[in-house]
């Protein structure tokens, strides 16, 4: 089959700017290329940190234990954070001033601070400080996200944004599996606690670029905290009835809390298990998830066109009845190349979850309430962050790691099944006014 002149143009041009384009204002195009630039900067900078911080922890002097706490820490440091992040949003009608104080000020500082704790403190003073840096981060990076979520609905159209943001998760993926290896090898060279505060030190500076890349997007005159002209935006009170008045998108949340419990039974320990149980060395950590970064990008590539011509919603419950298996896998590795193995199969398990996060919960929201639903969906999904890894701990603690992944595997396929349950009963339909947009915004 022959294609035109224009059709070729436009994948030559999809091809030069690696996401598409079509149906998008200049201003449009300008925010999603700074929006870009700032997910692949981002990205670079949580290479240097992320794979990390439960073996920097460790050098500390960090047990099991209190890594299980530092998770429900952080949790409860950012359980009120999205509704926070909400009301600013409301209260201002600004969206990108948060996000640059919070993630992206409060948020980086804080790795400063980490990356200073050895100069100081040691022992438990120097995990307790930790933790409470963590905590810092945790809810500075949580209270943008309503913020964050409610610009990107309008600065990407809901026609392309599966594959916008597929196309920006494979280059984010590639980013890491340039600088994962990067920054084992930069620890291990610099050797001890050392190693890892050079690491967090890279990872301040290059996230600061980042935000500087976030500061750069227009930001279109927001729909929201002036919705009934002459009034002002719901209290919080006021809030929450609206929302327990939306059943459909309340079933979403529950489902969601039953997920995220499961996922949080055993997401804080893999890399514990790794080091303590398998005897894993920092490097081999670099390495595992470099091949994870690979299979990510893999699967990436497709799962955006899959998102916008299937729909977030089904890709969604495809991957929440995938997932499950992952942690049962888990208890049969013992070598890396087993780990590398059961990851692969997570990531691509995973993928369809990831790439659809986003497109589901703006197509769930309407328009002049979205940082609200937003914020109170990461509020509920917060809770069971908080409340997991304390059970969670103990039963790591007292029957082994074995015990969580089952347990885990369980929560998830419970999850996947629910959330099954409501796309079959009709309540995953997108919203009214959800792909709406700001007044002379493309949408």
């Amino acid at each position: 089959m022959t294609l035109s002149l224009r059709q070729l143009r436009r994948r030559a041009k999809g091809a030069a700017t690696f996401y598409p384009t079509d149906g998008t204002t200049s201003e449009q195009r300008h925010g999603m290329l700074m929006l870009w630039w700032d997910g692949v900067t981002s990205a670079i900078s949580g290479s240097f940190y992320t794979d990390f911080l439960v073996i920097y922890m460790l050098a500390l002097g960090a047990s099991a234990a209190s890594i299980g706490v530092r998770t429900s820490i952080n949790s409860a440091a950012a359980l009120a954070a999205p509704l926070l992040g909400a009301w600013l949003v409301e209260r201002t009608g600004r969206r990108k001033r948060w996000v640059l104080l919070g993630g992206g000020g409060v948020g980086r500082a804080a790795l400063l601070g980490m990356a200073a704790i050895p100069f100081v403190l040691q022992g438990n003073a120097a995990v307790s400080t930790f933790v409470a840096l963590a905590a810092v981060q945790a809810f500075a990076g949580t209270v943008s996200i309503p913020a964050a979520n409610s610009l990107l609905a309008d600065v990407v159209p809901v026609s392309i944004r599966g594959r916008y943001l597929g196309a920006q998760m494979v280059v984010i993926n590639l980013a890491r599996m340039a600088c994962v290896p990067l920054a084992g090898w930069l620890i291990r060279q610099v050797g001890g606690v050392p190693g890892y505060q050079v690491a967090w030190l890279v990872a301040a500076l290059t996230g600061f670029v980042a935000t500087g890349f976030y500061a750069a997007i227009p930001e279109p005159e927001s729909l929201e905290g002036r919705s009934v002209p002459g009034t002002t935006p719901a209290g919080f009170a006021e809030g929450w009835r609206l929302f327990l008045a939306d059943r459909r998108f309340v079933l979403f949340c529950a489902i969601n809390f039953v997920w995220n419990f499961g996922v949080q039974i055993s997401g804080p320990f893999f890399t514990v298990h790794m080091v303590e149980n398998l005897g894993f060395e920092v490097d081999t950590i670099a390495v595992l998830a470099t091949v994870a970064t690979v299979v990510n990008v893999v699967a990436y590539r497709g799962m955006g066109g899959l998102v916008d011509r299937k729909g977030p919603a089904l890709m969604t419950a495809i991957s929440m009845l995938l997932v499950p298996l992952m942690p049962l896998l888990w208890t049969l590795a013992r070598t890396p190349l087993h780990v590398a193995m059961v990851q692969s199969y997570g990531n691509l398990a995973w993928a369809g979850f990831r790439v659809a996060a986003t497109p589901l919960i703006l197509a769930l929201t309407p328009a002049e309430q979205r940082s609200r639903y937003v914020a109170i969906s990461n509020t509920i999904n917060g809770l069971a962050t908080v409340l997991a890894p304390l059970p969670a701990s103990w039963i790591y603690a007292h029957w082994g790691f074995t015990a969580n992944l089952f347990i885990s595997a369980g929560g998830r396929a419970l999850g996947g099944v629910l959330f099954l349950w409501l796309l079959k009963r009709g309540g995953l339909e997108e919203s009214a006014g959800a792909g709406r947009c700001a007044p002379g915004v493309a949408g």
